[in-house]
């Protein structure tokens, strides 16, 4: 049994209380996957995980009455039987792949070696509770422990935090922070920083509409290629942007106000994008998600959007 606490009642609410002019604030969700068929799935928060199938049908497949954040693909199944304490396994036991969500807590991703990774306060005292300022590790059927040991004190120096986490495709594992990327080795050793990430062409919408914020582009949601390129989800800049393995920062997606990306998926050549509307203010200005794919050949397309008329079918 996994030794993580349950947490599926937290509220979405990030708090940086060592960075970014201590900054709390709630945000919709970031969480969205695809598996090798195609099903894409994701966060509507305040209502649970949406299911995309083939043939463009939606369907709430994970109902909730609030929060949802985060949204981690196993696609070897090495958790498929596992009872996670801090996150929740939403698929059927045995079921591969299986899904884990997360309605507060810390990015998490499955790697591909099978193990759980995920954002920490890096307390060896507290078993390596969730976080934002160094990254833990979980393997199927063991206690969480320490895998970046350098980060915290790396981010510390940075003034940063942990918004996003994904898994590249040679094992090492990609950090999204509010103003940059980092890559880990598979030892949990920093191979590379890219900080700030600067975004160019940035609409700037400060993150809670808070001045302090306006420097931010608030990279959240990220996927990563088979050629180790990330695709970041620039939330306070209205953009999605590739950062190469050396470091050139390119635009790939510029969203028309109230839509801002939250997350990123890839699989294959195609990247899946989540948005919402208002993502930079409180839910009462209205959080409503929509899916954007960008095929092989470049092209844009939406997959779905929810309305605010749907929702209460939805919910």
């Amino acid at each position: 049994m996994s030794f993580l606490r349950s947490n599926s009642i937290i509220p979405v609410l990030v708090c940086h209380f060592f960075f970014l002019a201590n900054v709390c604030f709630a945000h919709p969700a970031s969480g969205i996957v695809v598996d090798a068929q195609g099903h894409v799935y994701f966060i509507y928060t305040n209502h649970g995980v949406m299911e995309v199938g083939p043939m463009g049908n939606l369907a709430n497949i994970h109902k909730v009455d609030r929060g949802g954040h985060w949204l981690a693909l196993d696609g070897g199944g090495a958790f498929s039987r596992e009872r996670l304490k801090e996150y929740e396994r939403i698929t059927p036991d045995g079921v591969i792949p299986c899904l884990i969500f997360a309605s507060g807590g810390a990015p998490l991703v499955v790697g591909t070696d099978g193990n759980l990774y995920y954002g920490s306060n890096g307390s060896q005292e507290e078993s390596f509770p969730t976080g934002a300022m160094t990254v833990a590790r979980l393997r199927p059927g063991s206690e969480p422990e320490l895998f970046a040991p350098l980060l915290k004190q790396k981010l510390a120096e940075l003034n940063d935090g942990i918004t996003g986490i994904a898994s590249g495709p040679d094992g090492s594992i990609y950090v999204a922070t509010w103003n940059g990327l980092v890559v880990l080795n598979r030892n949990g050793s920093i191979a590379r920083i890219v900080h700030p990430v600067k975004v160019s062409d940035c609409d700037s919408d400060p993150a809670d509409h808070n001045p302090a914020n306006a420097s931010s582009p608030l990279l959240r949601g990220l996927g990563i290629d088979s050629r180790g390129n990330a695709f970041m989800a620039a939330t306070s800049c209205h953009r999605v942007v590739e950062v190469t393995p050396d470091g050139h920062i390119t635009s790939i997606l510029k969203s028309e106000r109230p839509w801002s990306p939250t997350g990123v998926a890839v699989r294959g050549e195609e990247i899946y994008v989540l948005e919402y509307t208002n993502a930079n203010g409180p839910s009462n200005e209205g959080w409503y998600p929509r899916v954007r794919k960008r095929a092989k050949n470049g092209t844009w397309t939406t997959l779905v959007t929810v309305p605010p008329h749907n929702s209460s079918a939805l919910h």
